[in-house]
């Protein structure tokens, strides 16, 4: 995941005003649940570059690896849920954020 600007300490807020302090904290919160374009680009490509590590780790594509998981054949793979995990957040963003894997 892309991690979020919190580069603020907590003493600077004792010499920040009630409203200034509730801006930044409000800020951050925004940033936490609405992210930047840059933040969902590099969001996307972390979790392409480790679906791409468990594809050259084990010489398949997922999509041959979903297919040996349909015939039990890729039960043997000791990070299965972990590349199955990967997978599904990658389609969870790029339905939420519309993106499209270039092949």
């Amino acid at each position: 995941m892309v991690a979020i600007d919190t580069s603020i300490k907590l003493s600077e807020f004792s010499f920040m005003s009630k409203d200034e302090s509730k801006e930044r904290v409000n800020a951050l919160f925004q940033a936490a649940i609405i992210p930047t374009p840059e933040q969902k680009q590099a969001w996307i490509k972390q979790v392409n570059d480790e679906i791409q590590e468990y594809e050259f780790r084990y010489k398949m594509s997922s999509e041959d690896m979903l297919q040996a998981l349909k015939t039990g054949e890729a039960l043997k793979f000791s990070e299965i849920c972990s590349w199955l995990m990967l997978l599904k957040t990658r389609g969870q963003i790029e339905k939420k954020y519309g993106y499209s894997r270039s092949k």
